[in-house]
């Protein structure tokens, strides 16, 4: 039940109607007694700041944050947690003493889901990243700090793809990295240990693959942090060439147990909140 002092925590995006998430937190507020609920919002660019001063002002309890507002959503931001600065985006907000927070548990979540769960080791890997937005930032960040080998990056735009590199060499990674063209994805793939796909491409039935058809093979691990669908289609391509293969779906689980813990200073109830989202 929602009553008028129950607590609304949201998640910002446009699209946003997809998401999971409603369903795992508030099946995380249910098991543990929480006067809370959890919302989708689906702004525009331009009423972003007003949902930023409802969080801030407490009136709504928090937030995580979506595609394509994790790195527009800096700018309203009064304090950066150093995990959101050293990644250059944000997923998580709320208001401590009457500031913006703004932090960022994607990392982590990509980090747990692909080292422990897909058993991924970046000793002497190499691997590619496909788009250069909020989410490819944590991922790079990540991968960068374990130390890969090598990292090539490619997103349609340019200016962005230009963006995270800049934003990576601020930093002493021993990890090289560069960008490359659309012409050159299917042959760093061909040569990558690990392809993750960072963009949105993946959820409509008539988007491209990713990579051709002929490259994968069953010695590659393939990361799609796309969810829904579950099996996109890179992910289709890839399992039926028996390489090692993972959704979004645990690294939703794990970013979103991080900002729960964050939110509300308890222990998240990890399970449920996984097993809600594999019923969703």
């Amino acid at each position: 039940m929602i009553y008028g002092n129950t607590k609304v925590y949201t998640v910002i995006g446009n699209p946003v109607k997809h998401s999971k998430s409603p369903n795992m937190h508030n099946a995380a507020f249910q098991s543990l007694n929480i006067n809370a609920c959890y919302v989708p919002l689906e702004p525009e660019g331009k009423d972003l700041k007003s949902i930023c001063d409802l969080i801030r002002s407490g009136v709504i309890s928090g937030s995580n944050v979506t595609i394509p507002f994790k790195e527009s959503v800096v700018e309203f931001v009064d304090i950066l947690t150093d995990e959101a600065s050293m990644i250059g985006s944000v997923n998580t907000l709320y208001s401590k003493n009457g500031s913006l927070i703004g932090d960022n548990t994607d990392g982590l979540g990509f980090k747990k889901s692909l080292f422990s769960d897909l058993g991924f080791s970046p000793l002497n890997k190499s691997a590619i990243i496909l788009g250069a937005g909020g989410a490819a930032k944590a991922v790079t960040a990540k991968l960068c700090q374990a130390e890969l080998k090598s990292l090539v990056i490619f997103d349609i735009d340019d200016i962005k793809a230009e963006e995270l590199l800049k934003h990576i060499s601020n930093f002493n990674y021993k990890t090289e990295v560069k960008l490359i063209s659309s012409s050159d994805v299917d042959v760093f793939s061909d040569k990558s240990d690990l392809i993750v796909n960072c963009t949105p491409i993946g959820m409509k039935d008539s988007d491209p693959l990713l990579v051709s058809e002929d490259i994968i093979t069953s010695n590659h691990w393939v990361y799609d942090l796309v969810y829904t669908p579950p099996l996109t289609k890179l992910l289709f391509n890839a399992k039926k060439a028996g390489a090692k293969v993972l959704n979004g779906m645990d690294m939703l689980a794990y970013q979103g147990a991080e900002s729960f813990s964050i939110w509300e200073s308890v222990e998240p109830p990890y399970e449920i909140m996984k097993k809600e989202l594999s019923n969703a």
